[in-house]
């Protein structure tokens, strides 16, 4: 080996080799092992020493669980005095002939509803309501609408007692199946709704609140410590905060239109600020809105920015859904503009946690083509269908992003996800005329404001009081659902079948020994088919036929002919420390590029769904016209071109994963805009291989592809599966669902491992990667391609990618634990990487340096009053803060 090559290499491959790092996990094993011995508890066990394999392999059996579909409703329950009445039997009738006309309940297990004793309903409403709720068939229909009078917004009929014992009980009952795993998900086809209900007062359509029930249920029974409630309903479910508003074993997750509290209900409490009591506080999650008109981007920008930090670092045991189609396009009680197939990319970003058990239940939705068309998107997604893309090409609303950070801000104590945002001192330690300015762009100051001056009624209305629809604008709307139905109708159609492309030639690709063992061996392949085998993931797969292509025409395409030519026919190549090839290599190279190819083209087809190309040698250090880090050709950047140029795709999304830059892929899309490249690599500032500036983060593309290249470099630390996964929601996600892709390639290098020879102690657990692939699952109408680039340790690797088959499968996942705190390096890439492309992707501009201090509206004026008092009298800044800092929530730094 030449000395420039020993250096070269051995910076890459510092840390233990094969051998060694199995000898250390032998180690720890007998460590732990021995620790059990004595009788030690396990979380005495440090962090650490524990198997990182452990979570995997009790996810190796897979069980086959249908999706549960209940549906009860009592025709009865309807306003006897008002037929316009919008919360009415029509709304689950529409909906059960959507879902009848696409055959979903088909597909469903139907689940017949339990009986449950009173206690049951006692446990979170009290006796007296219970009573007057059982009453209400002896009173005389004359009398009704003077009771309803009484609460607001109800109606009631002799049908309403037993309509919402029926509603309840279907909840309860889905919800137990859910949680037993008897199924694997459930949906919940109810009425009435239940979320407004109180412990003592009935409320907004709702008399039983049937989500909370069934999360009591569940813990009571054992069967839950940990449930996730979230409510996208258009209004702010108010009984079920109430009803877990102390307690830490619910966490209540609330989207809901505020307008500064003059929306209904109306309520101050609704706001960000209200965070639970005792030790609920942190459990309790409102996301007011104060605008109308909110789309799908803004709703996904509360999802990755708030929604999925909190849910995985809670990582529930169940998730309950109050699910309000209100919030959908079309529906006057809502306003907003929120698409049906949102729904069902929730439920698969969701579908990660909490071993997938998810049970929904019907609250709101009056519009009722978008209601029905919102529940057939959800149970399709539940059902493991492809979720049709959204659109996020739309600035999200400034008073959004504002609510965003509030939220963070009163938060902020009370879960991790969110200390890893900057903050800045406030006022600032500026003179006195700069010390109170924001710049609007990158700074946030919390300020409350509660606009509702009504007085809460003695009488309430009981006719006509809600909002409806011209015939004119009924009209617009019913179109523009009809318009999405063709649409979803003419959308991609494909079996759920994962792929995979593997061939034996591959296996014949070896270097010569004098260079020592390489790490990128034959083996690697052997071990992932031994592991797929062992988990029995190869015989629920398909391994597809490779198809006759010109793979050289193809390849040069991409790279320089000249170039293929030596390395095809094996001319003036130096064999190196990361860079060899005997006789077979040339067939590899081309078996290769047909895998990739052949692969690609039955994603685009639909003979299957999704799938992994199981090569080697790897491709993404391949550039123009020369290759290193063991690789020959691009395989990921030939099958994008592939797709661009024969099947016409527009958008090709390529995120890279492994532990060294692609800086090959890098370099074959630096200049395009029909390609995005994303790449979360270790940079070491440059000294890390493949020792180049360019994989920094402000090479962000030229020309038409500006803005489309994305590097994340890590420079400090050995990196965790926290660190990757603030990276991922932060910016990966953000970026990738804003690109809208028409079709998705990974670069799968797992090399950033536990125990790999080439990750100089990266610690990336298997389970981390098979959450990467969750949550871009709903993209492209779920065209993905794995295609294998790094990784090292044969268990890790092969475990590794066996889980993100098993996130293509849709199967449960184990959850990441993040016990490590995120690295400030991590924090301080973040930022960077948002100073440079927060201005082109609108989703990105959420991000924003947060002040140590909240106030109200009134507050904010006081506070430049005395400003300006202080500037006339000569004071400081530190007057003006110990002014309001007995006055104002305020936090020092």
């Amino acid at each position: 080996m030449e000395e420039k090559d020993k250096k070269k290499f051995g910076s890459v491959a510092g840390s233990p080799s094969e051998c060694s790092a199995k000898s250390s996990r032998q180690k720890l094993k007998n460590l732990i092992a021995e620790r059990r011995r004595q009788k030690l508890d396990q979380t005495m066990i440090q962090p650490e020493l524990m198997d990182p394999y452990e979570a995997v392999n009790r996810y190796k059996i897979a069980q086959f669980k249908p999706t549960g579909y209940i549906e009860e409703e009592n025709s009865g329950h309807y306003c006897i005095w008002d037929p316009n009445y919008p919360e009415n039997p029509e709304r689950v009738a529409c909906s059960k002939r959507r879902l009848e006309d696409l055959d979903l309940i088909k597909r469903c297990k139907k689940v017949s509803p339990q009986k449950f004793p009173e206690d049951v309903y006692l446990k979170l409403h009290n006796k007296e309501l219970y009573e007057k709720l059982k009453d209400i068939k002896n009173i005389s229909e004359d009398k009704l609408q003077e009771l309803a009078s009484k609460y607001d917004s109800v109606f009631f009929t002799h049908a309403t007692f037993t309509s919402s014992i029926i509603a309840a009980e279907a909840a309860i009952t889905l919800t137990l199946e859910v949680a037993r795993g008897n199924l694997k998900n459930g949906f919940a086809l109810i009425r009435p709704p239940g979320h407004h209900a109180m412990a003592d007062a009935f409320c907004g359509y709702c008399f039983l609140n049937n989500v909370a029930l069934a999360a009591q249920v569940a813990i009571d029974k054992g069967l839950a410590k940990k449930v996730l409630i979230i409510d996208h309903d258009v209004h702010h479910g108010q009984g079920t905060q109430r009803m877990f508003y102390d307690r830490d074993d619910v966490l209540y997750f609330s989207i809901h239109r505020y307008e500064y509290g003059t929306f209904w209900p109306n309520l101050r409490e609704s706001d960000s600020d209200y965070i639970g009591d005792g030790k609920g506080k942190g459990y309790n999650i409102n996301i007011p809105l104060n605008v109308i008109g909110l789309g799908d981007a803004d709703y996904l920008t509360i999802v990755f920015n708030i929604l999925l930090p909190v849910a995985y670092e809670f990582n529930p045991d169940l998730i309950i859904i109050s699910a309000g189609f209100d919030s959908c396009l079309g529906d006057e009680k809502g306003e907003m503009l929120v698409s049906p197939h949102f729904y069902g990319q929730l439920i698969t970003l969701l579908s990660g946690l909490a071993d997938g058990k998810l049970a929904v239940c019907l609250e709101g939705g009056y519009f009722l083509e978008s209601l029905a068309e919102g529940v057939a998107c959800t149970i399709k997604a539940l059902l493991g269908d492809t979720c049709y893309p959204i659109s996020s090409e739309f600035e999200v609303h400034p008073t959004l992003i504002d609510v965003i950070n509030n939220t963070k801000y009163f938060l902020r104590d009370y879960w991790e996800c969110f200390k890893n945002d900057p903050l800045f001192s406030f006022p600032k330690t500026l003179d006195l005329e700069n010390c109170l300015e924001i710049s609007r762009d990158t700074e946030h100051l919390t300020c409350i404001s509660y606009k509702n001056v009504s007085q809460v009624p003695t009488i309430f209305e009981t006719y006509g009081f809600y909002p409806q629809r011209t015939e004119e604008e009924h009209e617009t709307f019913l179109k523009m659902i009809l318009d999405l139905r063709k649409e979803y109708s003419q959308g991609r159609k494909s079996v759920n079948v994962v792929g995979y492309a593997y061939d034996e030639l591959l296996l014949r690709h070896k270097g010569n020994e004098k260079f020592g063992k390489f790490p990128e061996r034959p083996e690697r392949i052997v071990e992932i088919l031994r592991s797929l085998d062992n988990f029995g993931i190869l015989k629920r797969c398909q391994k597809i036929q490779l198809s006759e292509f010109n793979e050289r025409k193809w390849i040069e395409k991409i790279h320089k002919k000249e170039y293929i030519i030596d390395v095809l026919e094996q001319r003036n190549l130096i064999e190196k420390a990361d860079w060899f090839f005997n006789a077979e290599t040339t067939d590899c190279i081309l078996k290769c590029i047909s895998c990739v190819i052949s692969l690609a083209e039955n994603i685009h087809q639909g003979s299957i769904r999704s799938g992994v190309a199981i090569v080697r040698p790897p491709g993404h250090h391949a550039c123009f016209d020369e290759a290193n880090g063991f690789c020959f050709v691009n395989n990921v950047v030939i099958a994008a071109q592939y797709l661009i140029e024969e099947r016409k795709y527009k958008r090709v999304l390529i995120v890279d994963f492994d532990i060294h830059h692609g800086n090959g892929t890098q370099n074959l899309t630096y200049s395009r805009d029909d390609i995005m490249y994303i790449s979360l690599h270790r940079f070491d500032k440059g000294k890390y291989f493949p020792f180049l500036d360019e994989a920094d983060y402000n090479y962000v593309g030229s020309s038409t592809g500006l803005g489309y290249n994305i590097n994340i470099p890590f420079n400090k630390g050995n990196k965790t599966d926290h660190d990757y996964w603030t990276v991922w929601l932060k910016l990966v996600l953000p970026l990738a669902y804003s690109y809208n892709p028409e079709f998705v390639i990974i670069s799968a290098g797992f090399d950033a491992g536990y125990f790999d020879p080439l990750g100089n102690g990266y610690k990336l657990t298997p389970e981390i990667y098979s959450h990467f692939i969750q949550t871009l699952k709903p993209l492209a109408s779920g065209k993905i391609l794995l295609a294998l680039e790094g990784g090292y340790h044969l268990e890790s690797t092969a475990l590794s990618l066996t889980l993100c088959m098993k996130a293509l499968l849709g199967d449960p996942l184990p959850v990441p634990k993040f016990s490590d705190k995120v690295d400030q390096d991590t924090c301080e890439t973040i930022q960077k990487v948002l100073s440079v492309h927060r201005d082109k992707w609108k989703m990105l501009k959420v991000n924003k340096k947060i002040a140590n201090f909240s106030c109200t509206e009134k507050e904010k004026t006081d506070l430049e009053s005395s400003c300006k008092k202080e500037i006339e009298k000569g004071g400081s800044v530190e007057n003006l803060k110990q002014k309001f800092k007995r006055n104002i929530i305020y936090n020092d730094i």
